[in-house]
């Protein structure tokens, strides 16, 4: 019997309490609220009350659009997953979660983000989609997706669609803001081989010309606090990081 009453049809209810948690983990609870993730996260997926799939789609929504600063998100990933005692499950559920954000961050890329509100793939519009930015870069930060996996998913997506020099427009200048978040929060490690040179070089020449066209707001560039690669000129340089920072 699958219908009815009963533990075997909550799992809909046990996962979306889950995430309502998720939600709930701020700078200032964090303490509090991680012990009670943890638990019901183990328990939920050892009972088999839910499917991992499951509870990734479900929080993988939350995470998305998180308003609170996505490193609490990742830091909770990081040492959920390394715990010592963290069972296989909940391990698999660390790795597919990270992957699924990656993935779907880069199917949000090629969105043309009409008028900059819309509720396609990127939940939130275009908003969420630099929000989820944000947390892409804590991910990489956290080492929580493989170099192979950044290299495969991250900046061919922002930079092969919609793009035309010299050219404004609602896609592009979203996708520029994502890639300048990006940097913002991961630029050291982006920055130190974990992308390929032709890459990188695209996403500085995308932040320059579109911080020189008059309709788009300067970017804060003195926020970009990251090495420069020695194979780039001292104007990509110049641009979008200050030399010897680490």
């Amino acid at each position: 019997m699958t219908n009815g009453p009963g533990y075997h049809n909550r799992q809909s209810v046990l996962a979306a309490n889950i995430s309502k948690l998720f939600c709930s983990l701020s700078s200032a609870g964090y303490d509090e609220i991680a012990p009670r993730i943890e638990y019901w996260i183990e328990y939920a997926i050892t009972e088999q009350f839910t499917t991992i799939d499951d509870l990734v789609e479900r929080v993988s929504s939350v995470a998305w659009n998180n308003i609170d600063p996505h490193s609490n998100i990742s830091r909770f990933l990081k040492e959920f997953g390394d715990a010592p005692h963290r069972s296989e499950g909940a391990k698999s559920f660390v790795d597919k979660l990270c992957l699924h954000v990656l993935r779907w961050f880069s199917i949000a890329s090629t969105d043309v983000f009409p008028g900059g509100n819309y509720w396609d793939v990127s939940i939130g519009g275009a908003e969420g989609f630099m929000r989820a930015a944000s947390l892409v870069g804590h991910l990489i930060e956290r080492g929580l997706v493989s170099n192979e996996l950044v290299r495969r998913h991250l900046v061919k997506p922002l930079t092969t669609h919609y793009f035309e020099k010299n050219k404004y427009d609602d896609a592009t200048y979203y996708r520029t803001r994502a890639i300048y978040q990006l940097f913002i929060v991961a630029g050291n490690t982006l920055l130190q081989g974990l992308l390929e040179p032709g890459d990188v070089q695209v996403c500085f020449e995308i932040l320059h010309t579109y911080t020189t066209i008059n309709q788009v707001p300067k970017l804060d560039t003195a926020k970009l606090d990251v090495r420069c690669d020695s194979h780039f000129s001292a104007s990509h340089c110049d641009l979008t990081c200050r030399p010897g920072i680490s």
